[in-house]
């Protein structure tokens, strides 16, 4: 997509502020409660590639703690980045981060980036990152896109989520969450699921529901766990 001089530098500006703005806070944050660190450390020892999943309005402080407690112990990430705008600034991030895009989404350029991250998991090495509500929802819904590439690659899927106690929420589809500085997190990463390959329609949306299922808790334990600190 051809754009023009000022957009290509407002992008540019906007995508090491985001950086800046996700290290900055992210660094700040006092994470309290980390369920699944056995998950974690399972990874960094054996290094197998898995899909890292969280929802789109995670993606702050999820992304950061990805970044930090992984990516920069060697396990590579190649991020699922939708074609949309906003798509183009976090993909800007990511490669400011040093990792790789495969640029697709359910609704645009779907078999390229399955074509990609199939060639990411089985002959580089690399995890991958998805948003399965994204780019436009419904929030918490778990698309079949997603469902698809973990069948297709035969990798784990390995579900993150975070919340805090002080956070900003957007006005946007997805009420995107942004801890405030300082603040008190939970994160958790759950145990790997693995989906088996379907071979109906029915079968492929038991799947989907599953996972989904799977993240809604996910997301209802953080919550609970950071209510109950007080």
């Amino acid at each position: 997509m051809k754009r023009s001089f000022r957009k290509e530098l407002l992008l540019a500006i906007a995508s090491r502020v985001m950086r800046w703005l996700i290290q900055g806070i992210g660094r700040t944050c006092r994470v309290k409660i980390v369920v699944g660190q056995e998950v974690i450390e399972d990874l960094l020892n054996n290094r197998r590639p898995v899909i890292f999943c969280f929802w789109h309005n995670r993606i702050f402080f999820s992304a950061y703690y990805l970044y930090r407690h992984l990516f920069r112990k060697g396990i590579h990430l190649t991020v699922l980045i939708s074609q949309s705008d906003d798509g183009e600034l976090i993909a800007r991030v990511v490669k400011l981060w040093g990792g790789t895009l495969a640029r697709g989404s359910s609704t645009r350029g779907g078999k390229d980036a399955l074509s990609i991250l199939n060639k990411a998991i089985r002959k580089e090495n690399s995890s991958i990152v998805t948003t399965p509500d994204g780019p436009k929802g419904p929030v918490y819904q778990f698309q079949l896109g997603t469902v698809i590439a973990a069948q297709f690659t035969g990798a784990e899927i390995v579900p993150i989520c975070f919340d805090a106690d002080k956070k900003w929420e957007l006005k946007s589809w997805d009420k995107f969450i942004i801890p405030k500085p300082f603040s008190n997190v939970v994160v958790s990463f759950g145990k790997p699921v693995k989906l088996t390959r379907s071979k109906s329609e029915e079968e492929r949306e038991e799947s989907r529901l599953v996972i989904e299922n799977v993240m809604r808790q996910q997301k209802d334990q953080v919550t609970s766990l950071l209510n109950a600190m007080g």
